[in-house]
């Protein structure tokens, strides 16, 4: 109960945050992804964005026992390049990465080991277990999306925690269930803060036109006059005159 409880708290905490300026953007992602990291007790956790090239950029990653921070907000961006929804060559979807995978069925997938899990390719998790002696084991991995099922990000969190011993166990369905439930808060705030983006650049490239359009005007008005008349037939009388 205390769980469900403190998920009302945190879900009260991002949706008052819904109309969030672009300064404070980076620390609301980080909050979200922060929230629900807690939630679950989770060692680690990674926040992706969904781009308008169809990727999966990174921008926050979290991991307690590797002392990983890492995100715009803290000044140091994640160095690891962006998924691909579908293959650049056959243009299939990618379904063998699991945070693609959520993106593109908007599913949620919780797998209680990744050493073990069938359908899915985390050689590259693998790898950076290999290189850090960490052990990625359990994974949820939850789709951002809008009210309209517009894809808006991916929310992964990493290694499950038992309060106390901090040994490593699986996502349970109950924490599935606050963090879906805290993701499409989550996600209300972020459709929010893009509309406004998107509101935002529409009325600049208004300015802008209205703008060249008074300046048009403003040249039309002037080539127009009488006086400027003037000017035109004088200096092609000028030229005629220098060129006898």
């Amino acid at each position: 109960m205390s769980r469900v409880n403190d998920a009302i708290d945190s879900a009260r905490v991002v949706s008052a945050s819904i109309n969030v300026t672009e300064k404070r953007f980076e620390q609301l992602l980080e909050r979200i992804l922060l929230e629900a990291k807690a939630l679950c007790n989770a060692d680690g956790g990674t926040l992706y964005l969904h781009t308008d090239d169809e990727h999966l950029q990174f921008v926050i990653m979290h991991n307690d026992s590797l002392h990983i921070t890492l995100s715009g907000a803290c000044g140091e961006p994640v160095p690891f390049a962006p998924l691909s929804l579908y293959d650049p060559v056959t243009g299939e979807p990618n379904h063998h990465n699991v945070a693609v995978y959520a993106a593109l069925t908007r599913q949620t997938v919780n797998i209680p080991d990744a050493y073990h899990a069938e359908g899915f390719d985390f050689s590259g998790t693998k790898a950076f277990d290999r290189q850090t002696g960490y052990r990625s084991q359990s994974f949820l991995t939850v789709p951002l999306q809008s009210e309209h099922a517009e894809l808006l990000g991916v929310l992964q969190l990493i290694n499950a925690r038992t309060p106390g011993t901090n040994t490593v166990i699986a996502f349970s369905a109950e924490l599935q269930k606050i963090v879906e439930s805290l993701s499409k808060l989550a996600a209300l705030a972020l459709a929010a803060y893009i509309r406004e983006q998107k509101l935002r650049a529409e009325i600049r490239e208004l300015r802008i036109a209205v703008d060249q359009e008074r300046k048009e005007r403003q040249v039309m008005q002037i080539t127009e006059s009488e006086y400027f008349q003037k000017l035109q037939s004088e200096a092609r009388r000028l030229r005629e005159r220098a060129a006898r």
